[in-house]
């Protein structure tokens, strides 16, 4: 097992005070060094992220989820690091799970572990259930891996991915980009499935199914020509 000071875990945040201090009191349970980026949030959350002693990376505005997530790996890389564990502020993911994925990479050793959320997709709204349910086999043989869940936030990363690769895009669709960019390179991706408490498309999420999906099928269509 990686030592827990080579462990991080990155919060993209916007508009997330209703949300992101019972996340963070989870985390704070695990012991690991927890980073939030405000992504130009205008309500409490900076504050309530620095109430439960984060280490806080901010937007001046808002930029969208995956430029927050390249501000925080810009950082990550910076430092120490060997793992870093993605999630998001709304609630969707459970880090009470986390020590099941830190042993799942303990026990495998992917390189890139995906929290797949495959049983949950009947409650996402159409668009995006269309998308999860079928993009998801196309994005698999584009990757030749057994992926059930491309679009999921909650990922244990290697840091060594992102030193290798480049990332381009600001949005939702910034998660396909660093999955399909890490296959292209031969890193090991694996998925396993979770329960979570709250899906995309649902009120405390910013996911836009109709926008945010055209923007994940655009990227995979320019994937096929990297």
């Amino acid at each position: 097992m990686e030592s827990l000071k080579a462990i991080c875990i990155l919060i993209p945040a916007y508009n997330a005070a209703e949300t992101i201090g019972s996340v963070l009191e989870k985390v704070r349970s695990l012991g690991l060094d927890n980073i939030v980026v405000n992504d130009g949030s205008i309500d409490h959350t900076e504050e309530i992220a620095k109430t439960y002693g984060a280490h806080l990376l901010k937007h001046s505005r808002n930029f969208g989820k995956g430029a927050a997530l390249r501000t925080g790996f810009q950082y990550i890389l910076q430092k120490d690091y060997q793992i870093v564990i993605t999630l998001d502020a709304d609630g969707q993911h459970d880090p009470s799970v986390i020590p099941f994925l830190l042993d799942v990479f303990q026990s495998v050793q992917p390189d890139l572990l995906i929290a797949s959320r495959a049983s949950e997709f009947h409650r996402m709204t159409w668009l995006r259930r269309f998308w999860n349910r079928l993009g998801v086999k196309a994005v698999a043989r584009l990757c030749h891996a057994d992926i059930t869940d491309s679009q999921s936030g909650f990922r244990l990363i290697r840091t060594e991915i992102l030193k290798e690769i480049s990332l381009t895009t600001t949005g939702f669709e910034m998660e396909l980009e660093l999955l399909i960019k890490s296959c292209k390179k031969g890193f090991g991706v694996l998925s396993i499935p979770i329960n979570v408490p709250r899906v995309d498309g649902t009120s405390s999420s910013h996911f836009r199914p109709v926008t945010d999906t055209w923007l994940v099928c655009k990227l995979f269509l320019r994937s096929l020509l990297w």
